[in-house]
């Protein structure tokens, strides 16, 4: 089962991405304190990384193993960020998203993160939904809070080939979303 095209969750709303969009991505992932903030946006960003990217995406939407949207302002449509649910029969769901750093602190991610969970567990048969960031990215850590998960563990990784990194692990169960939901 697929998901939507497009998800409201104020102040966003989600769409799928577009060759269009290629120019802005480049722009917000080219920011080195963007990339330094995630595991997997690659510095330096150079020409060519965001329509390949972007590409990548339609394919893994084709085949169902992940769910790219980008994230953008609900009142005037910039793409500010973008968000990924993969999905897996015999692993793990993961939720990963990056922002712009423009854009950091205005609740973007945490809007996308709700509206995205809520369609993972509602309409993916979604049990179980993890994510991990960077220790030193607290600001993931508030998002996947506010959005009811529970950290798990703390890992150490090799991080962008080099030294590890402490990275936080957060997962939540549907049943878990399910009574916060409810009880707002």
């Amino acid at each position: 089962m697929s998901l939507p095209e497009r998800i409201a969750s104020r102040p966003v709303i989600l769409r799928a991405l577009r060759p269009a969009d290629a120019p802005r991505v480049l722009e917000l992932c080219g920011d080195w304190e963007v990339a330094r903030m995630t595991a997997l946006v690659p510095h330096p960003y150079l020409p060519g990384m965001a329509e390949s990217w972007i590409a990548a995406t339609e394919a893994e939407q084709a085949t169902g193993t992940a769910f790219t949207y980008a994230i953008t302002r609900g009142d005037d449509g910039l793409l500010v960020g973008a968000i990924t649910l993969a999905t897996s029969a015999d692993g793990p769901n993961a939720l990963g998203y990056w922002v712009g750093r423009p854009h950091w602190g205005n609740g973007y991610a945490t809007a996308a993160a709700r509206g995205l969970i809520a369609l993972a567990f509602a309409q993916r048969g979604i049990d179980k939904l993890g994510a991990i960031h960077l220790a030193r990215n607290p600001a993931s850590g508030r998002v996947l809070a506010k959005c009811g998960m529970t950290e798990v563990r703390r890992e150490s990784r090799p991080h962008r080939g080099g030294s590890p990194e402490a990275f936080r692990v957060w997962s939540m169960r549907r049943e878990a979303w399910t009574n916060m939901t409810h009880a707002s």
